[in-house]
């Protein structure tokens, strides 16, 4: 689904898209929509041509909440204040994760860009003071990778099982 990362200058952002499952409504459910991430902003259209002239929804990954399910291949993403969230889901677990991450790496890089923004406006004579509420998010997000880390790890010790199973019963079957 998630297209290998295109390789851009420096200056750019690498560039995932993909086609993921946007929420609608209740009445149209989850539809296809083509996905673009790109420079710290996440953007959805109803198709690839559609890139070109109308962008449907966009999301600043500055300050979003990524959430994920457990065992699921849904996944939220909001812009922190409320204001706009795309409940999405992806066609399996892996390509869930795939988006995840690189939507993980594209809000760090967006975080990371801002502040090196700011303290080009002037010299920082201060630590940097961080609020219990930024250091909660900030665990819970480390505890939702984790266990999403965890998640691919079961799926592929299971895979891997499965398929010790299926080469035990081809050896034995050509035996």
């Amino acid at each position: 689904m998630a297209e290998a990362t295109e390789k851009k200058p420096e200056k750019e952002s690498p560039e995932t898209k993909g086609w993921l499952y946007k929420w609608t409504n209740y009445i149209k459910g989850y539809q296809k929509r083509w996905f673009v991430l790109q420079n710290g902003l996440l953007s959805y259209y109803r198709n690839q041509a559609e890139m070109a002239h109308t962008c449907r929804g966009t999301i600043s990954l500055h300050g979003a909440i990524i959430h994920t399910e457990n065992y699921s291949c849904n996944f939220v993403v909001s812009n922190g204040g409320g204001t706009q969230t795309f409940h999405l889901r992806a066609s399996s677990e892996v390509e869930r994760q795939k988006w995840v991450t690189a939507l993980e790496l594209a809000k760090a890089k967006a975080i990371q860009m801002m502040e090196s923004d700011e303290e080009d406006e002037g010299d920082q004579e201060f630590p940097v003071e961080i609020s219990k509420q930024e250091l909660l998010n900030a665990v819970r997000s480390m505890s939702s990778k984790l266990e999403d880390l965890r998640t691919c790890n079961d799926l592929i010790v299971k895979h891997g099982h499965a398929l010790q199973r299926s080469v035990s019963d081809l050896e034995q079957a050509t035996s």
